[in-house]
């Protein structure tokens, strides 16, 4: 891939880029890693291989990536880069579905990461699945170093938010959870990194949050989709 393009919008990194080679150039970088990493979706369908043959309510039309929706991100190349970019006392945040939580668990802990809890964000309305409909996803809460309290004491594992429109992104996420989870596991103007940034969801709530932000995204179309919300969340 060529050279990656950095643009800087206020406490705002974002580059266009390849998460694995960006990321050996930002050493101890963030304090905060918040990210909804990219993995592969199946329908629950009944032996579809290309994700069509389900209709009515289990059409996967909207939630199936089993073809390109987006590009993948493996998870056993993951877990050091991502821990060599935060600094030596950090927490992370990384959103997995069911099928992809020990994947991903064996991945981050297997880097060097520490588990705190797991947590969960309920977006309301449900995922159709032959094999009960799916309403939740999970989140690793982890850390490096030293480990800290959360700043509110009385969050639960449970977050109810519901899900987005798709207009900017597939699988995006509510702003109201990413939120949430900076605000309780860093101070304000610390770097919140996300090296999947998508639309960058993260990086608004980051902003909103009163915290610097640095942002990768693979997908130019994303990319510039993330560039245009961090303006206009800066106005």
């Amino acid at each position: 891939m060529s050279a990656p393009d950095v643009v800087q919008i206020g406490p705002v990194t974002l580059i266009h880029g390849d998460a694995q080679e960006v990321l050996a150039d930002y050493r101890g970088a963030a304090d905060l890693l918040c990210t909804d990493h990219p993995y592969r979706l199946t329908s629950g369908g009944r032996g579809q291989t290309d994700g069509k043959t389900m209709t009515g309510i289990f059409d996967p039309e909207d939630y199936d990536n089993s073809g390109d929706l987006m590009v993948m991100a493996e998870w056993n190349r993951t877990g050091g880069p991502i821990y060599r970019a935060l600094k030596p006392d950090a927490d992370a945040y990384v959103m997995v579905n069911d099928k992809n939580l020990m994947l991903a668990a064996g991945a981050f802990l297997g880097a060097g990461f520490k588990f705190h809890n797991l947590l969960v964000w309920d977006k309301h309305g449900p995922t159709p699945n032959r094999w009960y409909m799916k309403h939740l996803e999970f989140v690793l809460y982890l850390w490096k170093g030293k480990g800290r309290p959360i700043r509110n004491l009385g969050s639960k594992q449970l977050f109810r938010a519901d899900r987005p429109g798709l207009g900017n992104h597939k699988t995006e996420k509510p702003v109201a959870l990413m939120r949430h989870y900076i605000e309780n596991s860093s101070e304000p103007g610390d770097v919140v990194l996300d090296p999947y940034m998508g639309s960058g969801t993260t990086l608004v709530a980051a902003i909103e949050a009163g915290r610097a932000g640095l942002g990768i995204e693979i997908e130019r179309e994303h990319f510039d989709t993330a560039c245009r919300r961090v303006r206009e969340a800066l106005t």
